[in-house]
């Protein structure tokens, strides 16, 4: 029977050996060392390090998500709920990029790698937006549109912004990030009045 505060120690553990070592040159004899278990105790809960790696990623991504949808009011504008919500989860990725500068350094030299590890809350991401979306719709602050349509556009906002949030991230681009976004977001709201 897994246990769940086990699970977590591994995770807590893991997370400090990743931040020290970056992604590349950990082992799970340094996690299992770290988390004060043994080998066999870390694969009874994950098959390798990969796995370790990912469920601090997850972990990592729902505090940000977290942290930052409860920023969001539904009394707010359409504007300023997405303005607050991409920029502060931006800020907080740039802080984890400084963070855990060893792993974004090994996760660079495989941007693929990379890419998978931002789509975690992906779907979560996308119902978020569509709630705000759908808090201007009730409010007569934008057009009307079918459940549908706000999905989709929910969506493609996710993608739109993650392919800028990559940019950032992967690249170091856009040092004024917060100017740019916050012209990116008005012409997506402006155009739905």
């Amino acid at each position: 029977m897994l246990d769940d505060k086990i699970r977590e120690d591994i995770i807590s553990a893991a997370t400090g050996v990743f931040e020290t070592y970056g992604l590349v040159k950990v082992t799970m004899l340094d996690i299992s060392q770290a988390s004060k278990k043994a080998r066999s105790s870390l694969y009874y809960y994950f098959k390798n390090k990969t796995e370790v790696f990912d469920a601090v990623v997850e972990k990592k991504m729902k505090e940000v998500f977290d942290s930052c949808s409860a920023m969001l009011s539904k009394e707010a504008s359409l504007t300023d709920n997405m303005e607050t919500y991409h920029i502060n989860k931006l800020k907080a990725i740039k802080d984890m990029v400084r963070q855990y500068s060893l792993v974004f350094r090994d996760l660079r030299h495989d941007p693929s790698l990379l890419f998978l590890k931002m789509r975690f809350m992906l779907e979560d991401e996308n119902a978020l937006i569509d709630k705000v979306l759908r808090w201007a719709i009730e409010k007569k602050e934008i057009k009307e549109m079918s459940v549908q349509d706000s999905r989709f556009l929910a969506e493609t906002m996710v993608v739109a912004l993650r392919s800028f949030e990559q940019e950032i991230v992967l690249f170091d681009r856009f040092p004024n990030f917060e100017e740019k976004l916050t012209w990116v977001i008005a012409i997506f709201c402006n155009g739905l009045k």
